[in-house]
């Protein structure tokens, strides 16, 4: 589950369909007060009826709000102490989020995906993030990160969002980052061991 979603938050609670409710029909006290009149009678005409919100999809949010969503993780990484450590430009930092967004919204929506060609992405970002001498620890805490700040658009923007696939929804965005970070380590660790043999090799002395 997206970081965030913990504890009391109104997402877990029973109430939160009252409070999206509320959000989205809210009358004012004096508009509950006006009499029922004929829909003939003068005065009356559109502006006069209430309509509600759109609701939209987590996805929706997500495809809407991307560029916010790439900018707020560069800032949160780059006001990270631990990926601090490794210099880098924003570019070279982001390289791989506006993709994963991009995949992370067709697996929700249930759109085709080619797999092979976003396993060998994500394999590319594990690779690229060992030569730029990342660790394991901050592969994951970019994916923390990542998850983190899709929660905070979401919790942003929950008064748009349908309730009946909000959960669902989350849930697969959230097993997209996981996935492309496991594929991310795996690599890394391929990349790890690979030149630790390496080395090894080169330190037996020749007989």
């Amino acid at each position: 589950m997206l970081l965030g979603y913990q504890g009391n938050h109104p997402l877990n609670s029973r109430g939160f369909g009252r409070i999206k409710r509320q959000t989205v029909w809210s009358l004012q006290a004096s508009d509950i007060s006006k009499p029922v009149t004929d829909h003939n009678q003068q005065g009356q005409n559109d502006s006069d009826v209430l309509v509600p919100a759109k609701s939209k999809r987590v996805p929706e949010v997500i495809a809407e709000n991307k560029d916010w969503l790439v900018s707020r993780w560069l800032q949160r990484t780059k006001a990270n102490t631990e990926l601090v450590r490794v210099t880098l430009s924003d570019a070279e930092r982001k390289d791989h989020v506006p993709d994963l967004l991009d995949e992370a919204i067709a697996r929700a929506c249930d759109h085709a995906i080619r797999v092979e060609e976003r396993q060998k992405a994500a394999e590319r970002h594990g690779t690229l993030r060992y030569h730029q001498r990342y660790s394991i620890g901050m592969l994951i805490l970019e994916a923390q990160l990542l998850q983190a700040v899709v929660a905070e658009c979401i919790r942003n923007n929950v008064q748009f969002i349908e309730v009946e696939s909000l959960l669902s929804d989350i849930a697969k965005i959230s097993d997209t980052i996981t996935a492309e970070l496991r594929e991310a380590a795996n690599a890394y660790m391929r990349q790890y061991e690979w030149h630790t043999l390496r080395h090894d090799k080169r330190s037996i002395p020749r007989i």
